[in-house]
């Protein structure tokens, strides 16, 4: 098996296919690296509110958008704090293991949080969603949009909107999707939507993002004991200076800059997400050629994660050493997919040649393990 060790002097010399963290560019790394001033100066505040208004234009929308030190888990969080009052009820849609991680969030601050969802590989309809709300009241509902650990993109385009109809707050967790998957948050009255920048941002871990909309704002209001960290109102107004409350993840800001002009600037957005798409339509007819299987049920298959069937009965953990000895890195199943699973990331800078070259590899390597 591949014994791959901490590189002190190189960094790690993989090259990463994995949903996350993902590989990052040098020209983002050289941006890492440069100098700053305090999180309390003119420079500070100017390249903060150059990232929060390209978070607007990347999330197609008016809101303002928020940034915390932290993974995406401490934004579900914030959202579960900031917007369900005590004797709510809240509606937690789980498709795989982080639509349970949402639910156990909700249950660990003390809320009324009810899970509802469908068998894992599935997708969450527009129908259920008819279905489980015409059954009670819920103040707020939480979802994902790409699940990490199964594959699945729900069909979001669809589903808030059956969800507003209800007149509930809608929460999205955008993990792995946001810049690199299209989300218009303000056409689909998204309230609060989230992501971590380790994934198809192509950054380093350390900073999450969120949309937040006046209704949101207006609820939190209302809402008691938001905790202090993440309080909604308390980024806001730090916010309007341009600032974060405390002392934030300042290097991986400058970074944020940098790749929101790339993106929005040169990339451009469309083709991006077209991008993401070709990798994504690429690897499902890659496990077509190799007679593997897709994880997620025909047509709700993620464009930045692929969560593959191990159908061939192949032993992922030494697949995965043997892909590692070649400078690649996937990674196996998620909880209780592991070993029935393994996934592919394709997101953040890969090319689709880069796609290529890593498949071609991992079928020599596959065929040798069959």
């Amino acid at each position: 098996m591949t014994d791959i060790h901490f590189n002190k002097e190189k960094g790690s010399q993989l090259t990463l296919f994995t949903p996350g963290p993902v590989h990052i560019p040098e020209r983002v790394l050289k941006e890492l690296a440069k100098p700053n001033d305090t999180h309390r100066s003119k420079p500070y505040s100017e390249m903060h509110q150059i990232a929060i208004e390209g978070l607007q234009r990347l999330l197609y929308t008016k809101s303002e958008c928020l940034l915390a030190t932290s993974s995406a888990t401490g934004v579900m969080e914030a959202c579960v704090r900031n917007l369900i009052n005590d004797g709510e009820n809240a509606l937690f849609l789980s498709i795989g293991a982080f639509g349970d991680r949402w639910y156990d969030i909700g249950i660990s601050n003390g809320k009324n949080a009810i899970k509802e969802g469908v068998e894992w590989g599935h997708a969450i309809t527009s129908e259920f969603i008819k279905e489980i709300m015409d059954r009670e009241t819920y103040s707020v509902v939480f979802i994902q949009a790409n699940e990490t650990s199964t594959g699945v993109y729900n069909p979001i385009d669809k589903v808030v909107p059956a969800i507003k109809d209800y007149g509930s707050l809608v929460c999205v967790d955008a993990t792995s999707s946001m810049a690199g998957i299209k989300v218009e948050v303000d056409k689909l009255g998204i309230d609060v939507c989230l992501a971590s920048v380790q994934k198809c941002f192509a950054l380093p871990p350390g900073l999450a993002v969120c949309s937040v909309s006046d209704a949101a704002f207006e609820k939190a209001e209302k809402v008691k004991n938001r905790g202090f960290y993440f309080d909604f109102i308390g980024m806001k107004k730090s916010n309007a200076k341009h600032q974060t409350p405390a002392t934030p993840a300042i290097p991986q800001i400058r970074g944020l800059t940098a790749q929101l002009d790339y993106i929005l600037n040169e990339e451009g957005l469309e083709k991006r997400f077209e991008r993401h798409e070709q990798l994504g339509k690429r690897t499902r007819k890659w496990v077509h050629e190799m007679n593997l299987e897709m994880f997620p049920e025909k047509g709700y298959e993620s464009n930045t994660v692929s969560t593959i069937n191990n159908s061939l009965n192949l032993d992922i953990p030494k697949m995965v050493s043997m892909l590692l000895g070649k400078g690649y890195r996937i990674v196996n199943g998620y909880g209780n997919l592991v070993n029935k699973t393994f996934r592919i990331g394709h997101m953040g800078e890969i090319t689709l040649n880069d796609l290529e070259k890593m498949l071609k590899i991992l079928s020599e390597i596959i065929n040798e393990l069959k």
